[in-house]
């Protein structure tokens, strides 16, 4: 992890170098425009207004007109039997409702990304030729997504277009860790209201104690005898065990809330991260083959606005080593496999050599 982090920091700026000039020679056009946009973000201000519109004005007015009704049953005065816990349902719920948004559009921005991987772009390679800066071919590339209804701000398709532009595979390296920042990024606020619900229901704690005290000293210093006392306390328990009430109503509301709602953020953030594992995956074992094949050097390519023709023997060459790849990989799995069973062995025989050792010991002993 320390690695990815060094690796971004010291790519990172010539990345953000590339595409903000690639932006400026392309202002006009708006799928260039969207390639520093993260797709599987989702503004959190739209949730907020619903959720204020649908849940915690209509929570505070139930408290507000029968909250303090002895007939309200118990059950729903833990939603609305105080001030506080309007706000831990209208949090939950904006939270609740900017996941599951977030959640449909990941599984939209998944759809479009296999249909580039294995529609869209196989079938452009094919039909011709992919030179440097071809914008012939990005033009073609655009229109196919835009049939296919692609949002233009699709990942895999911003990291097509920016790479056919820039091939340089400096560059290429880093989409997958810029991509991965953003993701972090884009749960800031809904980790805030996991963490600011609980937080709630302490505040609520603290104010319903405060208020039973504070009913509870101010019946003690009315009383100017002991006879009165039983009085005072038949008169004022109930203001006290209601601010008790509320001080442990809150917190087990935002306790039984934050539970879900961490869950569905975590089991939400996982398979966002599994998609920039596949992404990278289809990046590099669909797209990058398939841009070789099409005679797009991506190792060394000079933008010279002239077809790049990779010779026979390079070509050959290129092929031979994609197929040599495997078995280098497991040449080297099973290699690695062998050291591991012979350093085991190795271990073995010291604690025997020991062994029989402490025992020639004891022996001559």
């Amino acid at each position: 992890m320390q690695r990815s982090q060094i690796e971004l920091n010291n790519n990172y700026p010539e990345l953000k170098r590339v595409t903000t000039t690639y932006l400026n020679n392309n202002s006009n056009n708006t799928l260039d425009n969207s390639i520093e946009t993260y797709p599987i973000e989702q503004p959190f201000k739209a949730p907020l207004i619903i959720t204020a519109l649908l849940v915690f004005l209509p929570a505070l007015a139930i408290y507000w007109f029968f909250g303090d009704s002895s007939s309200f049953p118990r059950s729903l005065k833990l939603f609305f039997g105080n001030w506080i816990s309007p706000i831990i349902l209208w949090f939950f719920a904006a939270s609740f409702l900017h996941l599951l948004q977030k959640r449909s559009k990941l599984k939209k921005e998944q759809q479009q990304s296999e249909t580039i991987a294995r529609k869209i772009f196989p079938a452009l390679v094919n039909e011709q030729l992919i030179t440097p800066d071809d914008s012939d071919f990005i033009n073609k590339l655009k229109k196919s997504a835009t049939d296919h209804n692609i949002q233009a701000d699709n990942l895999l398709l911003s990291r097509l277009t920016l790479f056919l532009k820039h091939p340089d595979n400096t560059i290429d390296e880093n989409f997958g860790l810029k991509e991965r920042e953003q993701l972090k990024g884009s749960y800031s606020l809904s980790r805030f209201m996991v963490w600011a619900i609980p937080i709630l229901g302490f505040i609520g704690t603290v104010w319903g104690i405060s208020n039973g005290i504070a009913h509870f000293s101010d019946a003690m210093t009315s009383t100017n005898s002991v006879t009165d006392v039983s009085a005072m306390l038949k008169e004022n328990l109930p203001l006290v065990t209601n601010s008790l009430a509320t001080a442990f109503d809150t917190t087990l509301l935002a306790l039984l809330l934050s539970i879900p709602l961490m869950m569905l953020m975590i089991s939400l953030e996982k398979d966002e991260e599994a998609y920039l594992i596949d992404l990278d995956e289809r990046w590099f074992h669909d797209i990058k083959p398939l841009l070789s094949k099409g005679s797009v050097n991506t190792g060394q390519l000079v933008n010279t606005g002239e077809a790049v023709i990779i010779p026979t023997t390079t070509a050959g060459t290129s092929e031979s080593s994609t197929q040599s790849t495997p078995a280098v990989a497991k040449e080297i799995k099973q290699l690695s496999t062998q050291i591991k069973a012979l350093q085991e062995t190795m271990e073995d025989l010291y604690e025997s050599v020991f062994a029989a050792k402490l025992n020639s010991d004891k022996n001559n002993h």
